[in-house]
């Protein structure tokens, strides 16, 4: 979770781990930037640089002797004879050792990113976001110090306290606590929780154990959903490759079905068109005979056969159906009529 502001504060640690005093440290927020004095008097055209501890020469970030460099979201600037670096849109990643300045005498400071720095002016708590996995680190200001200070959920009893300490840092599994006396007075609490889960989702308690009154303490709520996993689109991705291929192939094959049965049908329906006019004619042409005999027969019957024109007339009758039976012509039976 990003918050857009920046929130930067400047306190003198009263230890590190290496055992070193006086180290700065800056705490900005997730998304913000933070600038860092490094060093002074320094003459133009000295080399300057901006390393990451223990700044051996892979760990060199910018070395210039311009009076001006940039790399990415780092810069270091020289102002007035003033050295000083800028880190823009911080992220968690940037938490760290650092050292800036004169190349032969730079100086040491730490920058911790945080989700957000809570100081109590607020009339409703914060609520922080975040995935499966991710990490959390928020920090707490305090106008008092006190020699207990704990990180604690839900009711805060006894059961709920998650870590507790009178030193400087502790941790328990997955959560920690960091102490920082302010100056003059005052301290600042920060806590963390790695590799959150959604059983994590809750209301939490910073703070400091006052002996005669009650507690100093700042509290957040967390809400932690499920991240996406790289499996999940895998997984879909997967599945609908198949599915796709056989839509395309029940397609293809209906596609071909249908085509080779086409032609059977088309077959069948010419045959029976032809078939059907066939009996068509046929019948017609024996009703035009049938109704043409009929108008040429003499009142006497079958005793005018044996006529010339009777003759004729049965030559007609033979050399129509002859034709009828081979050409399917009209012809004869208009001839027929006319005889």
């Amino acid at each position: 979770m990003k918050v857009r502001h920046t929130l930067i504060c400047f306190f003198f640690l009263s230890a590190l781990q290496d055992g070193n005093n006086g180290f700065i440290l800056y705490t900005g927020t997730e998304g913000g930037d933070v600038t860092v004095q490094c060093s002074s008097s320094s003459s133009s055209g000295s080399r300057k640089i901006l390393c990451k501890d223990p700044c051996k020469e892979e760990d060199i970030i910018i070395e210039t002797t311009d009076d001006r460099a940039q790399k990415g979201r780092f810069s270091i600037e020289r102002s007035r004879g003033d050295v000083s670096v800028t880190i823009t849109q911080l992220t968690k990643s940037d938490s760290g050792l650092y050292g800036c300045g004169i190349k032969s005498s730079y100086r040491l400071f730490e920058i911790l990113v945080v989700d957000a720095l809570l100081d109590g002016d607020y009339s409703e708590e914060k609520t922080f976001y975040s995935r499966s996995g991710g990490n959390i680190l928020v920090g707490c200001s305090f106008t008092t110090s006190r020699t207990r200070k704990y990180f604690c959920k839900g009711g805060c009893e006894e059961e709920d306290i998650l870590v507790e300490t009178t030193s400087l840092t502790a941790q328990r599994d997955r959560y920690s606590i960091r102490y920082v006396k302010g100056s003059p007075s005052g301290g600042f609490v920060y806590v963390g929780i790695t590799q959150l889960t959604r059983s994590d989702s809750g209301r939490y308690r910073c703070g400091l154990d006052r002996t005669w009154s009650p507690d100093s303490y700042r509290g957040f709520n967390i809400v932690v959903t499920d991240a996406p996993t790289t499996s999940e689109p895998n997984q879909a991705m997967t599945s609908s490759v198949p599915s796709a291929s056989t839509a395309t192939t029940t397609q293809s094959l209906s596609s071909s079905s249908g085509s080779s049965r086409a032609p059977t049908r088309g077959v069948w329906l010419y045959a029976v068109i032809v078939v059907v006019v066939v009996v068509i004619v046929i019948v017609s042409g024996l009703v035009l005979m049938i109704f043409c005999i009929w108008r040429n027969i003499k009142p006497d019957g079958l005793n005018t056969s044996r006529t010339s024109e009777g003759t004729n007339m049965e030559v007609t009758f033979f050399s129509s159906v002859l034709t009828l039976t081979v050409g399917y012509s009209w012809l004869p039976f208009i001839s027929l009529c006319r005889v």
